[in-house]
């Protein structure tokens, strides 16, 4: 068991030493910001990233990582401007499965284990771009991403 643990451990390491960040991406970031909401119904939250970006080439985005999560990147221009955009639902409604917290852990006996670790140790204000590149799955690293104001949106109102 002890070897078996001792195995793990080292191919995690390998691993996460295997996604290297590019220094120089094909793409310049000139501002990054990032917003969480709340509302509309009860548990509905979220967060959503926007960066902008130049490029002179075309580049085939991927996905979005960001706070444990990861999303597929959405691309929008905007008055000449070119934005990527990565939406994150941390909502608790229609959850698929049941988890139970308590600070007994023997009550927590049952819940499903996550099935894959995020692959990445960012800080708040970081974010992961994934892109291809000559069939080649590149990471950049985005840094200092500011918090956005949070957005309050109201609850529907019932049908009569």
């Amino acid at each position: 068991m002890k070897l078996f643990s001792l195995f793990a451990v080292i191919a995690t390491l390998f691993q996460c030493a295997s996604l290297k960040f590019e220094d120089n991406p094909p793409f310049k970031i000139n501002s990054a910001t990032f917003k969480n909401y709340v509302g509309g119904m009860p548990g509905v939250s979220g967060t959503n990233v926007v960066i902008n970006y130049e490029t002179s080439t075309t580049v085939n985005f991927d996905s979005l990582f960001f706070k444990g999560r990861k999303a597929k990147i959405e691309l929008e221009t905007i008055k000449k401007k070119n934005y990527i955009k990565g939406h994150f639902n941390t909502s608790t409604v229609n959850s698929k499965e049941d988890l139970v917290l308590h600070k007994d852990g023997k009550k927590e006996y049952g819940n499903k284990v996550p099935e894959k670790k995020f692959p990445f140790e960012l800080k708040e204000s970081e974010a992961v771009i994934s892109y291809l590149e000559n069939g080649e799955t590149k990471f950049f690293k985005v840094e200092n991403i500011k918090k956005g104001e949070e957005i309050f949106y109201p609850s529907a109102k019932p049908r009569k």
